[in-house]
């Protein structure tokens, strides 16, 4: 047999899935001379706007090679079917690590590292300073209708951290072993097989709620604990290295009884608290451990019409139940070269959120179903902010922006919001546009409090959009702010062994270490930690 690759093969949207005929009527052969054929990644090509098509990249085996002057088909490749494996990491099982190990934080990083772990042999005590997802499903919706904020339970802390309650995209510029694993697993927890093969993958709220609740379970079944309603309070570190850990019951009924904290011994501390969570940042730099400002990005969130984006992006007459709701992706530099406005977590079909994690704070998110079947295209347009010279600037630059949004909202969680067309002119709107947010918003204008550098980018920012997407101005609406792009802070680590650079027994994980952004990398952080890690005799 002989192995070849090959690269963009077209196939119909209505043909979805049907590769090996279409793969056989490129190269002229019969769809029976195709052996061992595997997908390896789709994506839906809309260059050719009304004409939208799904490209496959696809591995397969024939009985006899491809003579260099017969078939000539651009995307033919030969090739060999080596995969890589977790065990071939050149520092596999090279980070001694005590075998017990506690985990701060239920997000992806700190699910995949328990997983992980457990499966090598360490023991694993899981702390979520929210509840599980059922429970803070429950929470939230009784957040959007009384206002009353739950500071241990809500749209960012819980089981499955944020990115239970955002898009649920699973695309990652940084395809690897580590991120291949964290696919796979999911597939393995009930969760669709194309999150694998599709270069866009998405599985919605609804969906990774399910697949959490499988995740538990074999934590569980692997003898690991998860322990709800409990928060880490403080950390001590003797001569350099982590030796106990404080933890404090948050539930209500512990609060009602005003219940004590606890301290226990600890020799491997993995923190995987996510972006939100501040009081982590400053409990480690009083406490000694290397902290560094890095830049991150701070905007608004835009609403349009799906159906403006739909046509737009995918042209005229096409079937959108074929191709998904369409999306976006925006970048553009500022016309003085300083500065630059780009989108990010594009949500087709979705809905807008507020985020908050400290009270009288306001900021918002967008999410969507697996679905995607809403009305409106929500999507973050955001400024990089350059990293500050004092350790928390830009963390105070985030809290000052969401307090001032609180403020201007009517501090009950409205949002304050304007029209695109309204902003450029600087004034505020007398009538507002429907929008998803469900807290109800106010009518502002967003240049009385949003910062002037940013406000300026964002202007210029849209003008250019404008001309790629015809529209954008004048059907957008603008709900303010999106300040949780990324962490301002970054917990100094070791790259190889992921453990504090000053601090022995921390090791520190995904978006709440500053050194990934988003569901399967933050997970990748905690397969790349389990699979160096070996137990410390």
């Amino acid at each position: 047999m002989f192995t070849y690759r090959y690269r963009e093969l077209p196939v119909a949207l209505e043909k979805k899935g049907e590769v090996r005929n279409a793969l056989a009527r490129e190269l002229r052969l019969n769809p029976e001379e195709i052996f061992n054929l595997e997908v390896e990644r789709f994506a839906l090509d809309s260059r050719r706007k009304g004409a939208p098509h799904w490209s496959y990249n696809v591995i397969f085996d024939v009985e006899h090679p491809f003579r260099a002057s017969g078939n000539a088909a651009r995307g033919l490749i030969e090739a060999t079917r080596e995969r890589e494996t977790l065990e071939s990491d050149p520092l596999a099982g090279s980070v001694p690590m005590a075998s017990h190990v506690d985990i701060v934080g239920a997000g992806p990083a700190g699910l995949w590292a328990a997983l992980h772990l457990l499966r090598r042999g360490f023991t694993v005590d899981l702390y979520e300073q929210g509840k599980p997802v059922e429970e803070r499903f429950r929470d939230i919706r009784r957040f959007f209708a009384d206002r009353i904020f739950n500071e241990h339970s809500n749209v960012l802390f819980g089981e499955g951290g944020a990115g239970a309650f955002s898009d649920g995209k699973l695309n990652t510029r940084s395809r690897n072993i580590f991120s291949e694993t964290v696919l796979r697993d999911m597939v393995d927890f009930g969760v669709d097989s194309h999150v694998v093969t599709f270069a866009k993958p998405h599985i919605g709220t609804d969906r990774l709620v399910l697949m959490l609740r499988q995740i538990r379970a074999e934590i569980a079944r692997l003898g690991g604990k998860i322990h709800f309603n409990t928060a880490l309070e403080d950390v001590e570190i003797k001569d350099g290295r982590i030796c106990a850990i404080k933890l404090r019951d948050v539930s209500s009924v512990s609060q009602a009884l005003n219940s004590a904290t606890r301290w226990q011994k600890c020799e491997a501390l993995v923190l995987a608290t996510g972006h939100s969570a501040r009081g982590i940042y400053e409990l480690l730099a009083a406490r000694g451990v290397t902290l560094e400002s890095k830049a991150f990005a701070m905007g608004v969130r835009v609403e349009h019409p799906q159906t403006l984006i739909n046509l737009k992006q995918l042209g005229k007459g096409v079937d959108t139940r074929l191709t998904g709701a369409a999306e976006y992706f925006l970048a553009t530099p500022t016309l003085n070269k300083t500065s630059s406005a780009y989108s990010f977590c594009m949500c087709p079909g979705g809905v807008l959120v507020p985020c908050a994690s400290e009270p009288g704070t306001l900021a918002t998110n967008g999410m969507s179903y697996s679905r995607r079947n809403g009305h409106t295209a929500n999507g973050a347009i955001v400024v990089p902010v350059e990293a500050s010279e004092t350790t928390f600037g830009g963390l105070d630059f985030q809290r000052k922006t969401e307090r001032d949004a609180f403020e201007v909202g009517g501090k009950a969680y409205a949002a304050p919001a304007q029209t695109i067309k309204s902003f450029l002119a600087h004034h505020a709107d007398k009538n507002l546009p429907k929008s998803t947010y469900p807290c109800g918003l106010v009518a502002c204008n967003m240049w009385d409090w949003l910062d002037k550098k940013i406000c300026k980018s964002l202007a210029e920012g849209f003008q250019n959009f404008d001309r790629k997407i015809p529209g954008f101005i004048e059907q957008g609406l603008i709900v303010a702010p999106e300040t949780r792009t990324s962490s301002p802070v970054r917990i100094t680590r070791n790259n190889d062994t992921l453990e504090s650079v000053n601090t022995q027994g921390l090791f520190v994980l995904g978006e709440g270490a500053g050194y990934s952004g988003g569901i399967v990398t933050s997970a990748a952080d905690g397969v790349r930690l389990a699979v160096r890690a070996k137990i410390s005799k």
